[in-house]
């Protein structure tokens, strides 16, 4: 019997962990707007969008760009593309601490009209590389790349997830592309 109390808190508090995060709890403000602002109470706030900036409560910030067009070459993975579009990402560090900028793809995920759209990887073409490399953000420094996504023919809403690290909301900037 104690054995299965211990079991069924344990499942508890295992699942309490491993709730969703919230999204856009943070504050978004014109982008470049100089330091980063104090975090705002925790409640669902508009989709930030492209010019915007958000910035989570530990003082990391994130920008996007307008979506611009881009044609991948013919070695682009992956092949085949209909359109594509580049974003430019700007990491911003508002904190007192050294930033791995390879930890912002956690929990990344891009939708383009409601379906996922595929990051291209194209070293040869107009849509880049592939982007985030792994870099180190130095407090009150910024760090910017980009990435390409393959989306539809017709224009549409392109919506980019981003969270900096497990314990953090996520930023879900929507616009059109």
């Amino acid at each position: 019997m104690r054995m299965r109390m211990i079991v069924a808190v344990a499942g508890s508090v295992l699942l309490a962990g491993c709730s969703m995060p919230n999204a856009n709890t943070g504050s978004v403000s014109p982008a470049s707007a100089g330091a980063p602002s104090a975090a705002a109470p925790a409640e669902q706030k508009p989709a930030p969008t492209w010019g915007q900036r958000y910035t989570w409560k530990s003082g990391l910030a994130i920008e996007l760009a307008a979506p611009v067009a881009c044609k991948p070459s013919s070695y682009a993975s992956p092949p085949n593309v209909e359109r594509a579009v580049k974003v430019k990402f700007t990491i911003v560090n508002g904190t007192d601490k050294p930033y791995e900028a390879a930890g912002l793809s956690f929990g990344n995920d891009v939708q383009f009209s409601g379906a996922k759209a595929e990051p291209i990887f194209d070293s040869n073409g107009s849509c880049g590389g592939g982007g985030l490399d792994a870099a180190t953000v130095m407090p009150g420094k910024t760090y910017t790349y980009e990435q390409a996504y393959s989306v539809g023919k017709a224009k549409g809403e392109l919506q980019i997830a981003l969270q900096p690290d497990f314990g953090s909301d996520k930023a879900v900037f929507v616009g059109p592309a």
